[in-house]
């Protein structure tokens, strides 16, 4: 087994840094969250599942999605009562419920993201075209990054 590289401490210093200065700047700046969520009258976990569902189809209840056990049977109940979402049984273990996006759900979803497009552009005219093109490849970059982290 390869030995993983060990990266300095200055280093994860600025990774840890930077990531806590920049969560609130997506969220204020670049993604209006908030405008979302009142343009589609549903809340941040509710868009946050349906995406989690967009990306990957059917999705284990037992995996909790990343979302606190607790709160997980009362936001699919919400979403299955909005016609967004279903709840279907594995084939190979009965135990297991399975949530899977429905064509509505698939509509919304589409729908929130033209939303986001739409913010995104009112929004490109305030930056050079050089740094927007920046930021896409930085975006780009932590995608990959995160997507193939082993956390």
């Amino acid at each position: 087994m390869p030995r993983k590289k060990s990266v300095n401490k200055d280093t994860v210093e600025t990774v840890a840094n930077t990531t806590f200065e920049v969560l609130p700047l997506l969220r204020k700046k670049l993604l209006r969250m908030d405008v979302v969520q009142a343009e589609h009258n549903m809340p941040m976990s509710q868009v946050q599942m349906l995406a989690m569902l967009g990306e990957n189809g059917a999705l284990s209840v037992s995996r909790r999605l990343g979302i606190a056990k607790p709160n997980i049977t009362p936001l699919v109940d919400r979403l299955f009562e909005a016609g967004y979402v279903d709840r279907q049984h594995d084939e190979n273990d009965r135990r297991v419920v399975n949530v899977v996006l429905l064509p509505a759900g698939e509509e919304k979803l589409t729908s929130i993201r033209e939303t986001i497009v739409r913010q995104v552009m009112r929004w490109t005219g305030t930056i050079p075209e050089k740094e927007f093109f920046e930021l896409e490849h930085a975006l780009q970059t932590i995608s990959t990054v995160l997507e193939s982290a082993q956390f």
